[in-house]
């Protein structure tokens, strides 16, 4: 016989909070738990598993956004700049002190 997964025992292999698991329940985004009154779930784990791999297969390669070395100098110019406000700002400030 198989042991059931908890829902704690679920929300621990998916890294996931109780909440986040409770709407993906509510929104049927989740597997169907095997039994459960209230808080007490316990979910099948093959059927967790699967769904773990197919929810894999669906996504994409995260790729970097901001991979271009032009939106790397563009960023670094605007925190430099950032940073010169800030510096401006606090030169200020204790000047008026």
């Amino acid at each position: 016989m198989k042991t059931l997964m908890t829902q704690g025992e679920v929300c621990e292999r998916l890294r996931i909070k109780y909440g986040k698991l409770n709407k993906m329940l509510n929104a049927n985004e989740f597997v169907v738990p095997v039994y459960g009154r209230g808080k007490k779930l316990v979910f099948d784990p093959d059927a967790v598993e699967a769904w773990i791999k197919a929810r894999q297969a669906r996504q994409q390669p995260v790729t970097p956004t901001d991979s271009t070395p032009a939106q790397q100098r563009r960023k670094a110019k605007a925190f430099r700049e950032r940073q010169a406000a800030a510096d401006a700002a606090l030169q200020r400030h204790a000047n008026n002190r």
